[in-house]
């Protein structure tokens, strides 16, 4: 049977480089070939029709390889981040009953027993990387280029373009601005380097990047190392997404774009609609720096009240749901729920929003405890329980980008102990304050508002 290589096959003998990094380039010819070689290595490797892999996903060349051989293979592929200990890695591969474990490094066998798994099931995506093995979103193929073709129906993504590809692969966002460039012809320049690194600004400076694509930390960090001072003439545009960024950086970045004739688009998503849902125009981004503008193409809006009603007036809150072919399959919480699933139409994506007399969408807040930490969604009632799991009582609250766990003083060497082992997150994102005790509400009840302005106040 011939393979079918996602995103590349239209490009599969051009001499156009598809990938580089500090040591090589590949071009599409080159990549094509390479994916059917590592395709036909993994299949003498398992003897089941149709395994589940967990890939370690690094911003390699050889990731890539691994990840668009698994695609092609038709097999279900569990995208890990590299830096994911290896404990957590055993208790997805134990929950999942995953067969095998591809690396940079080697192919592991873990399993031969065949897991039973709906044939439209392609893209494992974990919902709960920094606070253990929860639940993961389950995509198809359909959904993953769905969602691919709209973002080139309205991103000015061009064959001659090199985006610098620091977002994780594990990341949706990270995925789909892989997907999207090799599907256009283009080239990802892959780096871990972070914009405090030398050799992030070396790459910036030898190579003539086209597109950067970042969630709010990485621009608020690019503005604190005077970003908007720099000319920067290759550069066309530049993409945020992962979370709400401040207004003022919105508007800065916005200024800089306006100034130095270059592109500048906020967006809007969810790892359940595979990465992302909503777009700003960039001439808008200025006198609506808040918003996350309209759906994208063949995308649809709604917005349900506490009933389930829908909401048809202007600058009503109510809950955003979303409409698509990139709509997930569903959740898996087990091998066992890998077998079929039934998408929902509508996804409720848990945001609260309201939509302007435009048709312009914007976020005022969450139904449930949720933040954006580093691009990364942290469930607050999950990370207490982790810790009520070792008999430590802390209480979570926080902004997006900055994860506040409150312990008392008896809990606190425990409690930091804990946080550096399992919240697997940047440092700069989690902050383990003391607190003499937890404010309360009348009901008994963790008055959360409460604690949040004595922590807030304390970090002042």
């Amino acid at each position: 049977m011939t393979l079918v290589v996602p995103f590349i096959e239209s490009h599969r003998n051009s001499e156009r480089i598809a990938l580089s990094d500090e040591q090589r380039s590949m071009t599409y010819r080159a990549l094509h070939q390479a994916v059917l070689q590592r395709a036909e290595t993994l299949k003498k490797d398992v003897s089941i029709a149709r395994p589940v892999v967990i890939l370690h996903a690094h911003n390699s060349i050889e990731s890539v390889v691994n990840y668009l051989a698994l695609l092609a293979l038709d097999w279900v592929v569990m995208l890990l981040h590299p830096a994911t200990p290896d404990a957590l890695v055993n208790e997805y591969a134990n929950r999942y009953n995953v067969n095998l474990r591809v690396s940079e490094e080697a192919i592991t066998v873990l399993s031969a027993t065949a897991v039973n798994t709906d044939p439209r099931l392609s893209v494992l995506l974990s919902t709960s990387g920094s606070t253990g093995v929860g639940k993961c979103v389950a995509l198809s193929q359909h959904n993953i280029l769905s969602n691919c073709n709209a973002i080139l129906d309205y991103l000015p993504i061009e064959e001659s373009d090199i985006t610098l590809a620091t977002l994780p692969l594990s990341y949706s966002y990270g995925l789909s601005v892989l997907n999207t460039h090799l599907a256009k012809g283009a080239q990802c320049r892959f780096t871990e380097s972070s914009v405090f690194d030398k050799a992030f600004w070396q790459i910036l400076k030898d190579t003539p990047v086209t597109s950067l694509a970042g969630v709010p930390s990485f621009y608020e960090m690019l503005l604190r190392m005077r970003f908007t001072r720099m000319e920067l003439p290759s550069l066309r545009y530049f993409t945020q997404a992962g979370g709400k960024l401040a207004s003022q950086f919105i508007l800065q970045l916005a200024d800089y774009a306006t100034l130095h004739h270059k592109q500048f688009f906020v967006m809007y998503g969810q790892t359940e609609a595979t990465a992302r849902m909503a777009f700003v125009e960039p001439d808008n981004i200025a006198s609506k720096p808040g918003c996350i503008g309209k759906a994208i193409p063949g995308g649809e809006f709604m917005l349900l009240d506490d009933d389930d009603a829908p909401i048809y007036a202007v600058d009503t809150p109510g809950e955003l749901c979303y409409r698509g072919e990139n709509i997930m399959l569903g959740y898996a919480e087990s091998a066992a729920a890998l077998s079929a699933f039934s998408p929902s139409a509508w996804l409720k994506t848990g945001d609260l929003a309201q939509v302007d007399a435009d048709g312009d969408y914007t976020i005022v807040g969450r139904k449930k405890r949720m933040l954006k930490v580093f691009g990364e969604r942290v469930n607050l009632d999950a990370i207490e329980q982790l810790f009520a799991e070792q008999n430590l009582v802390v209480k979570c609250c926080g902004q997006d980008n900055k994860l506040l766990i409150a312990c008392t003083e008896g809990d606190a060497e425990a409690a930091e102990t804990l946080q550096k082992a399992r919240i697997q997150l940047p440092a700069a994102g989690v902050k383990l304050c003391h607190v003499a005790s937890f404010p309360l509400l009348n009901n008994g009840k963790t008055d959360y508002s409460s604690l949040m302005a004595e922590l807030l106040g304390e970090n002042a």
